[in-house]
């Protein structure tokens, strides 16, 4: 079952003699902007190293596991490329039956189980990732099975901004994931994330799932009520389809329903944040070897219209991705 799997998943590495293991991963990508919003922009042509990413996992036998995993990245404006290191993972854990307690730095709830269905980060983050919902929290997680069908995910974060892309205030997040049949599922998700100042963020998310060895499908919904700030509302709906052994076929639309107010800080793809925007990614995946993949893809965002009327220039990707997996 998906999610189950899952929920073992930072705490099961390859069976090996000794309970450590070392591994990294690596993406980027050659591009060209054919035309984008940003002024001065259209023709450019560039290589960028996205993501780089060396972990270190341990799991004992006594049901304790931890991983400590260091990112090194580059700030996501055109043609300025710096590095930064960060730590991305820096959690113990323990397994207890068909639950698990985790403490450090570790993933949130809000897109685990959509990354592990969509399961391209290298390629693009998951929507709420992607329009700056933290990928990161530090504080504590519990995550098990409720009988054959259901499963559930608590996390409570507590505010400190400690390691890459962690969230700003103490924050308790629920979850609950319905497996309706071998293939398809439910998970349904709500946050609450208390800021400084008249910041506070409440989330509610559902997202449905297919998935065989051939096949992935992905549509959810998600609303963020940022109370000072405008809400964020978003749909998304994906597919992913495997052509024999080494080809895959990739589709995605995102539907920003408000202006992004993160929109030009994205790194990589920014968003114009005065409008409106649908974005369309498409993609063929070709497996080199084992760990070695190589994506041509194309990514359009196009806006509608913003308060004075102006709909802004659309923004087109052309893109080659390479990505390295040795984890």
């Amino acid at each position: 079952m998906l999610v189950f799997t899952l929920l073992s998943s930072a705490a099961s590495p390859e069976e090996n003699t000794s309970p450590f293991s070392v591994g990294g991963l690596a993406f980027g990508d050659l591009y060209y902007l054919a035309s984008h919003h940003l002024p001065d922009t259209d023709g450019v042509a560039a290589a960028v190293l996205r993501r780089g990413y060396l972990t270190a996992n341990a799991d004992f036998d006594n049901g304790w596991f931890g991983r400590v995993r260091v990112e090194i990245n580059q700030d996501g404006e055109f043609e300025t490329y710096d590095f930064e290191a960060d730590f991305k993972d820096a959690y113990v854990g323990y397994k207890f039956e068909d639950h698990q307690l985790m403490m450090g730095l570790q993933p949130t709830l809000t897109f685990d189980v959509i990354e592990s269905v969509w399961g391209l980060r290298y390629l693009m983050r998951t929507p709420a990732d992607l329009q700056g919902v933290p990928s990161r929290d530090t504080g504590f997680s519990l995550k098990g099975k409720l009988g054959d069908a259901w499963s559930y995910r608590l996390m409570l974060g507590i505010g400190e901004d400690y390691g890459a892309e962690s969230g700003d205030g103490e924050s308790t997040m629920g979850a609950l994931n319905w497996q309706l049949t071998d293939h398809w599922m439910l998970d349904f998700y709500v946050d609450h994330e208390a800021r400084p100042g008249p910041n506070n963020t409440t989330s509610a998310q559902i997202f449905a799932g297919y998935e065989t060895d051939d096949l992935r499908l992905g549509a959810q919904y998600s609303y963020r009520d940022r109370e000072a700030n405008p809400h964020a509302d978003l749909a998304s709906a994906f597919v992913v389809k495997r052509f024999g052994q080494k080809l895959s076929g990739i589709g995605r639309i995102d539907w920003v329903l408000e202006p992004s107010i993160r929109g030009d800080n994205i790194a990589y793809i920014p968003f114009d944040p005065s409008a409106k925007a649908t974005m369309y990614l498409g993609g063929l995946e070709y497996q080199v070897s084992d760990h070695f993949y190589v994506t041509p893809n194309t990514i359009l965002i196009s806006y509608g219209r913003n308060d004075d009327g102006i709909r802004p220039e659309t923004d087109l990707y052309l893109r080659l991705t390479l990505f390295l997996d040795f984890e």
